[in-house]
């Protein structure tokens, strides 16, 4: 299957796009930059503050393709805002990354190269998916931000002599009450069964974090797991680590035809009991879903802490080539999957039915699931798969809210909802809205015997309250990164996403006001006149995108374009791309290849086409 992305090749563009074209410009005129799609960022909820930063971007203004930034940016969640359409970058906080090994994605390969954050309290500490000759040239380093002053440092970290800064694609998950954090599997760890084991970082003393790698013991040492997840969950004497999904990647798999790895079934769930630093497999039942990868997931506990539920969203399936956009959640202690219907996805309201893959999720107050970022991908008949967010397309959200309470999608971020089982869960497990729920088993026993005392202890809840820190959206100037290495250079300049406040009009005569304000709203009817035309075309349109095999052939780029099938023996992955090659080895002689060669660009789809 193909994924199909653009790259600016001249394809005939109809009157609507130009239109829609036209409108778009006349918004940012009016109103600013916005931000239209997030690929492979990190991400973390910190003081208060949607963190992200690395990765790739598009913008309306530029016209240009998914690009790396120079910037860490923030959203204040102790305000409400619109999760409609693109973000507006006067509504952002934002600094400069002080190295490029944190700009994530590589050039000219953009994208499949996502990092995390371990996180506490207080400090974003950047780990994986770093980029340059700081990748794994850093060991026992990790850049710092400090969300009390909004500073950059490089922090040395203590323990065990570790890097894995080029790692990529692995699990992960974070314990803000304890400062700790915990990372496995990806492109490096756990590869080919070789290196297997679980990063614990701790960061309880800012001044002297440190590190362990845990390998456990033959048997013992966890999933190799690549493009899953991975939540941290209140159970247990210390809490416990569940991760499931993503590919199996110790050993080869034969479920897909000419792909190393087999997707793993979702009723395989994989438990890390952090105090007794053990790995254990539970088989889980109920509405199991289908294989997926490069989805997220986010925990919700009840009032009472009688079960937790783990909510997913969205992702890849290699073997037939689709993406994704359901909900399913996973209760525990009595591990059932329930399928949910969710409903006012904004991603699903056109006569299109994308998918979303490669996204991000954090969980703000047990119930706000909100989700970042993706590849959002439409299906076309003859295995070809659309890329609908390369370049700016304002019909699909970088941002998306879920309350977990009612699975309705938001057009707004609320910061004041409070978590309760939603009925569609209470009705499988028992109890109500503030817990008690009945079915506290799973549902053919448990795998192991010690499972049943780990799910028998529940640890307390983080009763941590933010100190207030004024407006987070205006940040301090950001400090060169300090170090015992000497390096005390910047990583590149900021973007300018957040401008000083315009103070052009302060002084305007009331006349001038007045007659501002009459040329606005007349500008604004016209507007909303051409955007009624837009979207009564956009369905004719899109039509023809969905009509006969034999017309989506008729575009030149589809004639003879087949997904090259990869080489179990080396085990290539390959994207669109441009016609360099780029081999990234990551173990053995197992390769990972982001580009597609031969053609020499990909051609842009007309919005009016490609969009709802």
């Amino acid at each position: 299957m193909v994924r199909v992305g653009g790259r600016g090749c001249p394809l005939a563009p109809s009157f609507s796009f130009l239109a829609c074209l036209f409108i778009f410009s006349l918004l940012q005129q009016v109103s600013g930059r916005y931000m239209c799609s997030i690929l492979d960022q990190r991400i973390a909820i910190v003081d208060n503050r949607l963190f992200f930063c690395s990765g790739n971007y598009t913008f309306d203004d530029d016209g240009a393709s998914r690009h790396t930034t120079s910037s860490l940016y923030w959203l204040n969640l102790n305000e409400t805002f619109d999760v409609t359409g693109p973000i507006d970058t006067k509504s952002l906080g934002s600094t400069s990354l002080p190295s490029q090994s944190l700009f994530g994605g590589r050039v000219p390969d953009l994208g499949g190269y996502a990092g995390t954050f371990f996180y506490d309290h207080t400090i974003l500490y950047a780990y994986a998916g770093l980029i340059g000759p700081e990748a794994d040239g850093l060991t026992n380093s990790l850049y710092a931000f400090n969300t009390s002053d909004n500073t950059w440092n490089l922090t040395l970290v203590e323990g065990d002599n570790l890097s894995f800064g080029s790692n990529s694609e692995g699990v992960y998950a974070n314990d803000p009450r304890t400062a700790t954090s915990f990372y496995t599997g990806g492109w490096t760890m756990a590869y080919n069964g070789t290196s297997n084991g679980t990063v614990k970082f701790q960061s309880d003393d800012p001044h002297r974090p440190s590190w362990t790698f845990h390998a456990g013991f033959p048997g013992s040492q966890g999933p190799d797991i690549l493009k899953g997840a991975m939540v941290y969950v209140r159970k247990g004497r210390a809490g416990i680590l569940v991760a499931f999904g993503g590919y199996q990647t110790a050993y080869q798999g034969t479920q897909i035809p000419g792909w190393p790895w087999d997707q793993r079934p979702f009723s395989d769930i994989f438990i890390y009991d952090i105090y007794f630093d053990t790995w254990y497999r539970q088989t889980a039942t109920g509405d199991i879903p289908e294989l997926r990868t490069e989805f997220c997931a986010v925990v919700s506990a009840a009032p009472d802490d009688s079960s937790f539920q783990i909510t997913i969203h969205g992702g890849w399936d290699q073997l037939n080539g689709r993406s994704f956009n359901d909900v399913y959640v996973l209760s525990l202690p009595s591990f059932r999957w329930i399928k949910v219907q969710d409903s006012n996805n904004p991603d699903l309201k056109g006569p299109d039915q994308p998918g979303r893959a490669r996204h991000k999720c954090d969980i703000w107050n047990e119930t706000s699931m909100l989700v970042t970022g993706g590849d959002v991908t439409l299906p076309l008949p003859g295995g070809i798969t659309i890329l609908l967010t390369n370049i700016c397309n304002p019909a699909y959200p970088p941002v998306k809210v879920l309350d977990t309470s009612t699975y309705i999608w938001q057009t707004e971020f609320n910061p004041s909802s409070r978590y309760s089982v939603p009925q569609v869960v209470s009705a499988v497990i028992g109890g109500g809205s503030s817990g008690g729920a009945q079915l506290m088993a799973p549902e053919n026993g448990w795998d192991s015997q010690a499972l049943l005392g780990i799910f028998n202890q529940t640890v307390m809840r983080d009763t941590y309250i933010t100190p207030s820190t004024g407006d987070p959206a205006t940040p301090s100037s950001p400090e060169a990164p300090s170090n015992s290495h000497g390096d005390t250079s910047g990583g590149g300049k900021p973007d300018g996403d957040t401008p000083a406040k315009d103070q052009r009009y302060n002084d305007l005569p009331t006349g001038a006001i007045v007659g501002i304000a009459i040329g606005a709203a007349a500008l604004t009817a016209g507007i909303f006149s051409i955007v009624v035309f837009c979207r009564r075309g956009r369905v004719k349109e899109i039509q023809v995108l969905h009509g006969s095999t034999s017309t989506i052939s008729d575009i030149w780029l589809f004639k003879g374009w087949h997904k090259p099938e990869l080489d179990a023996a080396t085990a290539q992955r390959y994207e669109i791309g441009s016609t360099n090659n780029v081999h990234e080895v990551h173990g053995d002689d197992m390769g990972k290849r982001e580009l597609m060669v031969e053609y020499p660009c990909v051609a842009e789809f007309p919005s009016s086409v490609i969009a709802r």
